[in-house]
């Protein structure tokens, strides 16, 4: 082997050193963009943990208003079929009355009938007995 100088040695060291610091450089370079862009990632991971919580919370809020609202329809659906009863048994009970004052009518309109008939029968006797009883009194 040839031995180093010591100008050569020197040469090297310093080089060395260069190098050293170049790579101590560039290590702080991607020190300072990976700190960087840890904090950019916290961030954005925050971020979108709070628009998570929000969406969560919504969907909560939507669930707890399904609920509610599918006994209240279910409410008002029952009112509605409660409400078709009630009026089919009112029709029922109104085609009930209204038949039965038909009949009632259709009796009355009978009994007048006859009510007419005696009434001009007895009108005419009346008139045969005054006719009568004219005819002896003269």
């Amino acid at each position: 082997k040839k031995p180093l100088s010591s100008n050569s040695l020197e040469q090297q060291i310093l080089t060395l050193e260069r190098q050293r610091r170049e790579l101590l450089e560039v290590n702080k370079q991607w020190d300072h963009q990976f700190r960087s862009m840890k904090q950019l990632y916290e961030k954005q991971l925050a971020e979108m943990k709070a628009k998570l919580d929000v969406s969560e919370r919504r969907v909560s809020e939507l669930q707890q208003e399904r609920q509610w609202q599918q006994p209240e329809e279910e409410r008002w659906r029952a009112q509605g079929r409660e409400r078709l009863l009630q009026e089919k048994k009112d029709t029922e009970v109104l085609s009930e009355a209204l038949h039965e004052m038909k009949e009632e009518n259709r009796l009355l309109k009978q009994k007048n009938a006859s009510m007419t008939r005696k009434k001009e029968h007895y009108e005419s006797e009346i008139s045969r007995l005054n006719k009568v009883g004219t005819g002896v009194s003269y």
